[in-house]
């Protein structure tokens, strides 16, 4: 798709951060915006300064980890101008870094699951019929992260793996087809949103009802991640990115090469048979016939999220523990 003036775009998580960057940038390029978010307050802001900016935007309430919530988005858009050509489903959160992966409770798994990947498989189901339905060239971005190219430490890079092996079939289903329409994985890297804050936001129904004995390490984990992002690139230059991406029809965008290592390192591990070395300590010697042992799964990881998706810029999350 290289031709953005006049079509319409859908961005969830458009309140804040990347979401609200990739607005702002797809209406500088003429385009008519559809905002979801599932923060009021944020999207409110944003569809007033996209409209004193003079672009056409409008606002929906959306929770998308919630089929019903993402149709209804689907159908303010087609009321509001007819068409939609690019679908952006950007809304995530942090999720659990509470511990290793087996003491994690279905809560915690439904809270990191329904937000970062049940609302990518919603947002493609949704909208990509609407897209196809008018032969007019369009485009599904689905953010993913650098966490989907390396070893996955966590929920959070066990989702982001998901919504990459999602939109690599999504982009063989498309190619077989012969249509107009591309499928990009945004992979962000390091980038300045609040991403770590989101727990703060869990809805009351997916929190846990007695703390977990990791709860106390996983908020001094999210405050040292969240410092730690607040130095990343903006989220205005992976807008500027993505609209590179669209038009050049790339499966694959990631942010920047910092984390090239540990892709190379991941991927070398997987073609050689060699068991990753996890956190510094060595490599077992035991069991499993090529010299090395296969428990290292366990890793519950501090460097494991990007800063991508939604977060708003007051200090919350756009995410209650759902999405936007």
């Amino acid at each position: 798709m290289k031709d953005f003036s006049g079509r319409v775009a859908v961005v969830t998580g458009a309140g804040s951060g990347m979401g609200r960057a990739f607005a702002q940038r797809f209406a500088e390029e003429g385009m008519r915006i559809v905002a979801a978010d599932v923060q009021v307050d944020a999207l409110d802001r944003a569809v007033a300064e996209l409209t004193a900016d003079g672009h056409q935007v409008i606002g929906v309430r959306t929770d998308v980890s919630d089929p019903d919530s993402v149709r209804d988005l689907a159908d303010q858009a087609v009321a509001a101008y007819g068409k939609v050509h690019v679908i952006c489903n950007n809304a995530g959160v942090e999720g659990y870094l509470d511990g290793p992966i087996w003491e994690a409770t279905d809560r915690d798994w439904n809270w990191t699951v329904g937000v970062n990947f049940w609302s990518v498989v919603y947002g493609v189901r949704t909208f990509l019929p609407l897209i196809l339905s008018h032969g007019e060239p369009g485009h599904v971005v689905n953010t993913a992260s650098m966490t989907a190219v390396t070893r996955p430490a966590n929920m959070y890079g066990i989702t982001k793996h998901a919504v990459m092996a999602l939109t690599e079939t999504l982009y063989a289903d498309l190619r077989a087809r012969g249509v107009p329409v591309g499928a990009t994985a945004l992979c962000p890297g390091i980038i300045a949103t609040n991403l770590f804050l989101g727990s703060r936001n869990r809805p009351a129904q997916l929190r846990n009802e007695t703390e977990t004995p990791g709860a106390v390490a996983g908020r001094e984990k999210r405050d040292l991640m969240h410092a730690r992002l607040a130095e990343g690139m903006s989220p205005a230059q992976v807008a500027e990115q993505l609209v590179a991406a669209i038009r050049a029809d790339r499966l694959y965008a990631l942010t920047d090469h910092d984390w090239d290592d540990r892709v190379s390192e991941r991927f070398g591990n997987i073609l050689g048979g060699v068991n990753p070395i996890i956190d510094g300590l060595p490599q077992s010697q035991a069991g499993n016939g090529n010299g090395s042992a296969t428990g290292d799964e366990s890793s519950s990881g501090n460097e494991s999220a990007s800063g991508d998706e939604s977060s708003s810029g007051d200090g919350s999350s756009t995410g209650n523990g759902k999405a936007s």
